[in-house]
């Protein structure tokens, strides 16, 4: 299992890989309908987020979505984990490891995820400990 940050690969790389990403994104997309995968696609394409791909040989089986957002208090830099897609999260945790490096060469000081209950069962063996619930309520 390996993970590829899409920015770092050329087009010739990405051109194989784009039915899973979409297929990945999809399925994110189906249970969150407030987002698309077009839109998640050109936040990416314009550098707002960063889309990588954790592929089992040539197949993209997750493709975690990441911002990193300046807190307008302190000016410190966050890793924000996004939106996670696809499948076999469990194989593909360790890789987060990736990401978080990544994150602190970026200037990254801290890394959060904003998501269901069921990351408080994943979270804890990766250092992440849980600092607040979200409620929400249509209008």
């Amino acid at each position: 299992m390996e993970i590829r940050l899409t920015s770092n690969m050329s087009a010739e790389e990405m051109q194989p890989l784009w039915p899973d990403i979409v297929r990945c994104l999809e399925k994110y997309c189906a249970r969150f309908k407030d987002e698309t995968p077009e839109n998640i696609i050109a936040e990416c394409a314009h550098g707002k987020r960063q889309l990588w791909v954790c592929m089992d040989g040539g197949k993209v089986v997750l493709t975690p979505v990441t911002e990193i957002v300046t807190i307008n208090a302190t000016g410190r830099k966050r890793l924000l984990l996004a939106e996670v897609a696809g499948e076999r999260l469990d194989e593909c945790m360790p890789l987060l490891e990736v990401i978080e490096a990544w994150a602190k060469d970026q200037g990254a000081e801290t890394s959060q995820l904003v998501g269901r209950d069921g990351w408080a069962k994943v979270l804890p063996a990766f250092g992440y400990a849980p600092k607040a619930r979200i409620f929400e309520k249509a209008l």
